[in-house]
């Protein structure tokens, strides 16, 4: 047998050349392909959570106009505002603990009492407390013949998916509640003789 060329076994032939650039381009185009799907599931994620956050608003504002139209005064609807908005509040602050959801369930059921029946706003963050409670506001006003109220709650809601800038500008979306409801304190204080 002859020896073969080194130069001839070690060459590969021009086929072999084209098909390894074909699969170094094919893993480029699957890594572009897969980061697109990517920002498509996180942006829908994010808009699927805007919307859940839309329907704890519209239900914190009908707590609150329920609460407002019974007779209650700010201070109770601040309170059964906030606590209607737990769902979208964001991370427990207080009271700190371990053991995830079913413990903060337990604490929440035990806390949101204590909660609503706190007399003074300097003592409910020392009983129940939540990150995004700070960007909660409310607003209220009647309308007609003083017969209804139109209620609002806002929330800033924080993108919290990466690359959020790639399909919008700022960093947290407002999200609007209404309810409209009749008061009717006026019948419980005629049944009360008051």
């Amino acid at each position: 047998m002859q020896p073969a060329c080194l130069r001839c076994v070690h060459s590969a032939p021009p086929n072999a050349r084209r098909h390894g650039r074909r699969s170094g381009q094919a893993l480029i185009e699957s890594c572009i392909v897969v980061l697109l799907l990517c920002l498509i599931c996180f942006g829908l994620l994010q808009i699927s959570r805007f919307f859940a956050a839309q329907e704890i608003m519209d239900y914190a504002s009908a707590r609150g106009a329920r609460a407002r139209t019974v007779g209650f005064n700010r201070f109770m609807v601040f309170k059964a505002v906030r606590v209607s908005t737990i769902p979208s509040a964001g991370t427990l602050l207080f009271p700190s603990l371990d053991g995830g959801p079913a413990a903060q369930q337990v604490v929440e059921q035990a806390r949101i009492p204590l909660y609503l029946g706190a007399e003074w706003h300097g003592n409910l963050s020392g009983i129940l407390d939540y990150d995004l409670w700070g960007d909660i506001r409310f607003s209220h006003q009647q309308t007609g013949s003083g017969n209804q109220i139109d209620f609002q709650v806002y929330q800033d809601i924080p993108f919290t998916f990466p690359l959020h800038q790639l399909y919008y500008a700022g960093d947290s979306l407002e999200i609007r509640g209404e309810a409209s409801i009749e008061k009717h304190f006026r019948l419980y204080l005629q049944d009360l003789e008051l």
